[in-house]
């Protein structure tokens, strides 16, 4: 659905973009990340046909991004961070107006119908003015999907929205996602993408660092290290034999913590249990650590912040 090669964009002296990859495929949710300033709304964008890229190749459902004439070329559906409506118009309006070319049914019943999926329906009528941020939102939401595109670029959606907010409109890209579309998620709300996306890119002053399916570059970063609770506090002379078990490097004490490092993890955890089953402790808890997306990411972007201060 998007595949760009080597995408360059200059403002002046300032190259906003220096030679991007990024590729995605069919019926994915993609979540696109980076600190402010890393190039994600540049490359939105160019993605939607706002901008055109200095150099490099861009093709967006089809289309190489250079060569159309026209943003409604692309037959997607493109949601800001912010969008804006007539405040004086209901949602019904809205709808109506930006539908008018629907040729495929009665647009009264497409109106109800996408005010009933984004959960509009009681505020049909109602001037967008009064509406909250996470309503017009979905409203927003309900718009881009009017004409079924199989393509969505979703620029910040849950941005600055509450709990509530948030989690409806995850719950509505999940949705989506089920109806076999494929979104394009810019965020900086990286608990989202662990939610819904299957692939990550990351991006950093411009350049892309990581392009890798979620589940991949979360398994590539397990630490091998074993968090495990107990009933009460460990003994010293107990803690003395698990530091002279095979494969163990080293241990963490934390009252009825211990945070065990481990050369092999399957190894290790064979060895472990089979030990705790031989003392008389209780084991409340046994989990390898596993990062978040925020700890890789903030990783991942520090090595190439760091490389630039030297």
């Amino acid at each position: 659905m998007i595949q760009v090669k080597g995408l360059h964009k200059k403002f002046g002296q300032f190259e906003a973009l220096k030679g991007i990859n990024l590729n995605v495929t069919k019926g994915e949710v993609y979540g696109f990340l980076g600190h402010n300033g890393a190039g994600k709304s540049t490359t939105i964008n160019i993605l939607s046909g706002l901008s055109k890229p200095s150099a490099g190749t861009c093709k967006v459902n089809g289309w190489d991004i250079q060569k159309i004439a026209h943003p409604g070329d692309l037959h997607i559906g493109y949601l800001p961070e912010e969008p804006k409506f007539y405040p004086w118009m209901t949602a019904s309006e809205i709808l109506e107006y930006l539908g008018a070319q629907w040729k495929e049914g009665s647009i009264n019943t497409r109106v109800e119908e996408m005010l009933d999926w984004v959960g509009l329906k009681q505020s049909a009528n109602r001037r967008v003015g009064g509406y909250s941020r996470g309503m017009k939102q979905r409203l927003g939401m309900a718009a881009v999907l009017f004409y079924n595109p199989e393509l969505l670029l979703l620029d910040e959606p849950s941005s600055a929205l509450d709990p509530e907010g948030r989690c409806v409109v995850l719950n509505l890209i999940s949705d989506l996602k089920s109806r076999g579309k494929t979104v394009f998620l810019s965020t900086h709300i990286l608990n989202d993408v662990e939610r819904v996306c299957d692939r990550v890119g990351i991006l950093s002053q411009g350049n892309m660092i990581v392009e890798k399916p979620l589940n991949t570059l979360l398994s590539e970063n397990v630490k091998s290290i074993y968090d495990i609770i107990f009933d009460k506090k460990i003994d010293s002379e107990t803690i003395n034999i698990i530091k002279q078990l095979p494969g163990i490097k080293n241990i963490e004490i934390q009252e009825e913590k211990l945070s065990v490092k481990v050369d092999l993890p399957d190894e290790a955890s064979k060895t472990l249990l089979s030990f705790f089953l031989n003392v008389d402790v209780t084991v409340q808890s046994f989990t390898l650590r596993r990062p978040s997306l925020e700890d890789i990411f903030l990783e991942e972007v520090g090595k190439i912040e760091h490389k630039g201060d030297h």
